[in-house]
């Protein structure tokens, strides 16, 4: 009996990445790429008007109407429900993985992983099975220790959204008519829970953590 053919649509900003991956496609009898877009715009216009049965789409992808990240997937996820999705992304944090994870995506690779991975992870998604590249895979807990990363609290989340929105911690405490020693506290514990230690690197993955920004003016 012949196997059915899977049709794949691939999302990513950069050019060579998209090649890398349709030639791992290509290596397949059983896999067809409908198409290789750059956005979220092309890749929803592709959808709408091709029959597509899993999306391997970038993680960071900006420019696009759809956004990208879990914004870009929740509109997937409910515009296109019977397609399976499959992640790649080049970041590290185990924060965002593992919320990414969370979140009902079952399929991610790394881009520092072989695309070997790409076939295998399209066979898993087809089949309902979880697939996590290597490099994917060593960020989670080991089976048996696993330790769940604590959620932040309805403050910490306030103050982090604040904080990345571009208040300082003095008019932070004012807007939310509290103590700066408090503020600070509550930031500082937010932070640890998220396993982020640098200003900097939380302003750099504040939307793939989700912390949804917001206008700094707005009371």
């Amino acid at each position: 009996m012949s196997h059915p053919i899977i049709r794949v649509a691939i999302a990513d900003d950069h050019p060579v990445i998209r090649m890398g991956i349709e030639a791992a496609i290509d290596e397949v009898p059983t896999l067809c790429c409908i198409g290789a877009v750059g956005d979220s715009s092309a890749l929803v216009a592709l959808l709408e008007h091709s029959t597509c049965d899993v999306v391997v789409t970038d993680y960071a992808m900006p420019g696009g109407t759809y956004g990208d990240g879990l914004q870009l997937l929740d509109y997937l996820r409910t515009h296109f429900p019977d397609l399976r999705l499959i992640v790649m992304t080049g970041l590290d944090q185990p924060a965002m993985i593992q919320s990414l994870h969370a979140s009902g995506i079952n399929h991610i690779l790394s881009k520092a992983d072989d695309t070997s991975h790409v076939p295998a992870a399209i066979a898993a998604a087809w089949a309902n099975r979880r697939y996590l590249s290597p490099s994917i895979a060593q960020l989670f807990p080991a089976r048996g220790t696993a330790r769940a990363i604590a959620a932040l609290s309805p403050r910490e989340h306030e103050v982090l959204v604040l904080f990345v929105s571009g208040l300082s911690i003095n008019e932070i405490a004012t807007r939310l008519d509290r103590r700066k020693q408090t503020i600070s506290t509550q930031k500082t514990t937010g932070m640890a829970k998220l396993g982020i230690e640098k200003d900097a690197d939380l302003f750099k993955f504040a939307s793939e953590l989700g912390l949804r920004t917001v206008r700094p003016d707005v009371s």
